[in-house]
């Protein structure tokens, strides 16, 4: 396992610190969709404490809440959309914290995270970008992805169209995301709604 592969699934510093984000979302409103299954409450499987909460937001995103251990929390806005035949997972934080100047939460861009998810059910399983082959593609080939990096932060500035353009093209090699990690469910899976409703 590369050693700064996202596969802290539960941190939210972990989150922060080995993700690429990207200014830009990874979808169009044309790509979303919206699975109840993926709402409630999911632990992670492995040694890892924490807790993701997905919960119903609005124009198909959720709300999600992601808990590590000693109990601190993130908030981010989620959308689920595929490209071709794969799910994937935007997130996005709106919430930094309560201990953080002012000045700090100013100087601080928000970034769109993204996520493979190959399984919603009955585990979990989401994949992030392999922090280590994405850095290294983006030092050996620089026009492949616009992007802007100040000593060892990346952060993609590409427009979406590109962003999708990319991911698919290195979909198929198992060198863009991670092996990711798998997380099982906490609660009961929510109702699908009534037909007609």
């Amino acid at each position: 396992m590369k050693k700064r592969n996202i596969l802290a699934l539960a941190a939210v510093a972990l989150l922060i610190a080995a993700c690429i984000p990207s200014i830009n979302p990874f979808y169009t409103d044309k790509d979303l969709v919206f699975e109840t299954r993926l709402i409630g409450t999911w632990q992670a499987k492995a040694d890892e404490p924490g807790v993701w909460k997905f919960e119903e937001g609005k124009d198909k995103a959720y709300e999600l809440t992601v808990t590590e251990k000693e109990g601190k929390q993130g908030k981010f806005e989620a959308h689920l959309f595929k490209l071709k035949q794969e799910f994937f997972l935007d997130i996005i934080a709106t919430e930094i914290g309560t201990n953080v100047s002012d000045t700090v939460t100013a100087s601080l861009i928000p970034g769109h995270l993204l996520f493979r998810v190959p399984q919603i059910e009955p585990e979990l399983k989401l994949a992030g970008f392999d922090f280590d082959w994405l850095d290294k593609h983006l030092k050996e080939h620089p026009m492949a992805l616009a992007h802007h990096r100040e000593n060892d932060r990346v952060v993609l500035t590409a427009e979406t169209a590109d962003l999708q353009s990319f991911v698919l093209k290195h979909l198929g090699e198992d060198e863009l995301f991670g092996k990711g990690g798998e997380m099982v469910r906490k609660d009961k899976p929510a109702k699908e709604p009534a037909v007609g409703k």
